[in-house]
């Protein structure tokens, strides 16, 4: 469970640097939405998975 968060963090990250365009500075306002849903439920699996290895 924690290795998927981890992975959905980093495709996260990745998404986000790359929707803006360093020529234009224009953001890519449906690349941000995704990257930023994936930079949240990948901490949400990560925080989830952490609580419950604390609890055993």
């Amino acid at each position: 469970m924690s290795k998927n968060g981890l992975f959905l963090l980093s495709i996260g990250c990745l998404i986000l640097m790359f929707s803006a365009n360093a020529q234009t500075a224009v953001y890519d306002i449906f690349s941000m939405t995704t990257a930023l849903t994936l930079i949240v439920s990948g901490l949400f699996m990560l925080l989830k998975d952490k609580t419950r290895k604390k609890s055993r």
